[in-house]
């Protein structure tokens, strides 16, 4: 079974929690752990980087990480590259950066405010510099008779998709931009546009957009309520057809009446970083035999060291 986990933002509690449900299910069933594809955005904002980065290195289990735009952000500014002056240094101005650099340094004392900091003032370990420079841009399986491509946000369909899912690293990444000259918000760890249509034969799997802000971002959600802290599914619909789903809440099932066949993609990213759910969405050949995926969900919000915190159901889809 593969799970795939949303964004983190730096906080240790509600990951460690996801992870130890998710141990604690493969301990007690017949489901083998083959992989957890972490989807980027593993820093900034919550109080714990470094602690995230130290335990998702060492987990005990195969594990794929990809980059976030949060790493990007990071990576431009350990790089000084050009375009951290243009674009990157926004690391410092509203997205977590000196949080960031006070999990590595607690000596740092930074002011939220405060951007006159150096690569030399950040004083990484360089297992944590390769760690950073070594994160995919994109993964991809086979599941069943599905083929899922893992990454942070939306690929761009102006370019190949191949290609997109084969970078490899920040400097290919890079790369990528400088050779086709795409601004950086419309590449795969930034770009938010909603998807209308499958990517050649994939279903995405992505983070980096809430789904409790959804509503703010796109003019249509298919009827998807944001206060539900849940993935978001999204199909392809013909004009002016309605998304139909229900919900079992004695079974803890939702089930939406469209075919996995017309699944363009799945969102991750439930919110954690504004007190939300940390989500893990869990795949495997039966399950999709069966036409479900398994979510497990950690509330943030709602006393995370408290019975209620986990909350663990299914997704159906199909008639």
């Amino acid at each position: 079974m593969i799970w795939a986990i949303g964004d983190i933002h730096g906080m240790l509690d509600p990951l460690t929690r996801l992870i130890s449900k998710i141990f604690w299910f493969h301990k007690q069933t017949d489901f083998k752990l083959e992989k957890i594809i972490f989807l980027g955005d593993y820093i900034d904002h919550g109080p714990s980087s470094k602690q995230v980065i130290d335990y998702l290195i060492d987990l005990p289990c195969e594990k794929v990480f990809l980059m976030g735009n949060h790493e990007d952000l990071m990576l431009q500014f350990i790089n000084q590259s050009d375009l951290f002056q243009d674009f990157g240094n926004v690391w410092f101005r509203g997205n977590g950066g000196q949080r960031t650099a006070v999990s590595f340094n607690p000596d740092l004392h930074l002011r939220d405010d405060q951007e006159d900091l150096s690569p030399d003032d950040l004083s990484l370990d360089n297992k944590y510099v390769d760690f950073f420079q070594n994160l995919k841009l994109a993964h991809i399986e086979t599941i069943g008779s599905q083929k899922f491509a893992f990454v942070h946000g939306i690929l761009n369909r102006k370019f190949s998709i191949s290609e997109q899912l084969a970078l490899k690293n920040f400097d290919a990444y890079h790369a990528w931009l400088n050779k086709y000259n795409v601004w950086i918000e419309d590449s795969l760890l930034w770009e938010r546009a909603n998807p209308s249509d499958r990517y050649d034969d994939y279903i995405l799997v992505h983070g980096h957009i809430p789904t409790p802000r959804l509503d703010k971002m796109w003019h249509k959600i298919d009827g998807y309520d944001v206060t539900s802290e849940l993935p978001f599914v999204k199909f392809k619909l013909k004009p002016d057809e309605e998304l139909f789903s229900s919900y079992n809440e004695y079974q803890k099932q939702y089930r939406f009446e469209s075919d996995i066949d017309d699944m363009i993609a799945i969102n991750v990213d439930t919110g954690a970083v504004y007190g939300h759910s940390l989500t893990a969405i869990g795949f495997s050949e039966e399950n999709i035999e069966n036409q479900f995926f398994s979510v497990y969900k950690v509330n943030v919000g709602k006393g995370y060291r408290m019975n209620n915190d986990f909350e663990s159901l299914q997704i159906h889809f199909g008639k």
